[in-house]
């Protein structure tokens, strides 16, 4: 009871005092009452500049040398992957889409101290208004599953659902060139597992790295004991 009423108390203390959390459990509060956004997988915003440099470094590898390059990072959260992203491709044209007003407006607040106009961002949660085979490149970084799952879960549908990543995943492949590449990384669902694994073909596996692995869900959202998501990188193919 009294470690109860302690973690009760600090999630009250920070909910007055961090606006960034306040708005993160009001965000996540909206979603439980209305299912607005419909489309939302990762409730928290947790980010860092440059979090996937090896990931940043193949895409350059493999990418750089396209004049006009476009790139999507989904769920883009704060900004800092598209900003790291910038680093790797100077030229590049890059859209971060996230679902949270509060995300969008911080990222917005710090383009607006750049001259940079080659960056966009947008608040969204599908790809649907975007002309097809839009983007060289698109990254879906710690996107397909929630912080709650990091508990024991023989289900996640209660968070997140399979039918809904595959939605998603539909739109983005729509929106990805023959021949561009898909980034997945921290995913608690498998692209081998939907409808549109026939038009990729696996470019990269993960040889660890500084994340923890997330738990992974099958069709139905059944937890899928010991299963590993080490395909990350994905080209286009049809």
């Amino acid at each position: 009871m009294i470690s109860s009423a302690r973690r009760s108390w600090r999630s009250l203390r920070q909910f007055v005092i961090d606006s960034n959390y306040r708005g993160i459990v009001l965000f996540r509060l909206r979603h439980s009452l209305l299912r607005e956004p419909k489309y939302l997988f990762q409730p928290f915003n947790h980010t860092l500049q440059n979090r996937y440099p090896y990931l940043f470094q193949y895409a350059r590898e493999n990418l750089g040398h396209i004049a006009d390059c476009r790139i999507l990072s989904f769920g883009c959260s704060t900004g800092e992957e598209v900003f790291s992203l910038r680093d790797y491709f100077p030229l590049a044209y890059i859209k971060g889409v996230d679902i949270n007003p509060r995300n969008i407006a911080k990222c917005k607040h710090r383009l607006a101290s750049s001259s940079d106009d080659r960056i966009i961002f947008e608040l969204t949660e599908t790809q649907l208004a975007e002309p097809a085979g839009s983007y060289d490149a698109i990254f879906c970084m710690a996107v397909f599953t929630h912080g709650e799952l990091a508990r024991s879960a023989e289900r996640c549908d209660h968070v997140i659902r399979f039918v809904d990543f595959e939605s998603v995943m539909s739109d983005l492949e729509r929106s990805l060139k023959v021949g561009g590449l898909l980034f997945l990384v921290q995913s608690s669902f498998r692209l081998r597992d939907t409808s549109l694994h026939r038009k990729f073909e696996v470019v990269l596996r993960s040889s660890g790295n500084s994340d923890p692995p997330v738990p992974i869900f099958d069709r139905n959202n059944h937890l899928l004991a010991d299963a590993v998501h080490d395909e990350i990188a994905f080209r286009k193919i049809a």
